[in-house]
């Protein structure tokens, strides 16, 4: 459930798995950023060689501080009234307590609605991809395109955390439809391509009336 850059969102049954998946991330960053540090120095002489008398050394600081600029690190927060509040005035400490219901009220309509419109997306585009060419040849179907979707219907019951019941009953069906389906059945097999894709043209329907977008997005799913 992402919020703004640098904030997410984050179910606490994807605590551990997120956790472990930025462990990672780091540790693959940190080889990436040696391998460009090793070639730094080579880039420098080129950009010198290229750019001539526009040339400034000035641009281009030393290798030690370039690596200092590399950073990536993470911490969990958690956001609610502070108990401490209550003993300096029990008026003020109600007037936060409501501003936070009502905040809190309104971020989770706005990630149903980004959840609703993210599926919508998903199956849309699916839909779009088993469809035929003007020439009557089908479309090209990337890995890509199917995975994404799968994704998002192996991670929703974790992600779901505004228990929305309506969007469930969709999922489900999408995940009833796509269950044993391969790319390379639908890719090759028209009969399996001609039932999926009326399939996710039905659930395209249903989400289209699920879906709103009249709400101003803070949220988004990338």
């Amino acid at each position: 459930m992402p919020f703004e850059v640098g904030i997410h969102l984050l179910p606490l049954g994807l605590l551990e798995t997120v956790d472990e998946t930025l462990s990672e991330f780091k540790e693959k960053r940190w080889v990436l950023v040696e391998v460009f540090l090793t070639a730094y120095p080579r880039l420098c002489q080129e950009a010198a060689g290229r750019l001539r008398t526009l040339h400034n050394p000035a641009d281009y600081p030393p290798v030690d501080e370039v690596r200092s600029r590399f950073t990536f690190s993470w911490q969990y927060v958690s956001y609610g009234v502070p108990e401490q509040l209550r003993e300096i005035s029990a008026r003020m400490f109600q007037t936060e307590r409501d501003k936070a219901v009502q905040a809190m009220s309104e971020a989770c309509a706005e990630v149903q609605q980004v959840m609703r419109a993210s599926l919508l997306e998903l199956v849309s585009h699916l839909r779009d991809r088993l469809g035929d060419q003007p020439d009557g040849k089908p479309q090209r179907l990337r890995e890509s395109t199917l995975q994404k979707l799968r994704d998002f219907l192996g991670t929703f019951d974790l992600r779901n955390g505004v228990d929305d019941q309506e969007l469930k009953e969709q999922v489900e069906k999408a995940r009833a439809l796509l269950e044993g389906v391969s790319t390379d059945e639908l890719r090759n097999m028209p009969l399996i391509r001609a039932q999926v894709r009326e399939g996710t043209a039905n659930l395209a329907a249903q989400m289209d009336v699920l879906a709103d977008d009249r709400v101003s997005r803070k949220f988004r799913f990338d």
